[in-house]
């Protein structure tokens, strides 16, 4: 993993691929978990690596477990049903 906050961006982005969001819900869907992840920083300074990656992996699982909840913005924002 790059040492730049876009490694994040690319994270978010992969770990909303895999819930099903479409490309534009990443609007709403990087500022919360980002938020998030930086709630969950432990770290005396931001050369800490290593508690940025934990941080930012605790978020994703989380995301991943249902127990963040993002509401889109839109209807074209909607996860896509999972009955088809």
């Amino acid at each position: 993993m790059a040492e730049s906050w876009d490694s994040n961006n690319l994270y978010w982005a992969r770990l909303a691929d895999e819930m099903g969001y479409p490309p534009a819900a990443l609007n709403r869907l990087v500022p919360e978990l980002t938020r998030r992840m930086v709630a969950k920083i432990f770290a005396t300074d931001f050369e800490d690596w290593q508690a940025l990656l934990l941080a930012m992996r605790e978020t994703g699982e989380e995301f991943r477990k249902g127990k963040i909840a993002i509401l889109p913005a839109t209807s074209a924002e909607a996860r896509p049903s999972t009955t088809n």
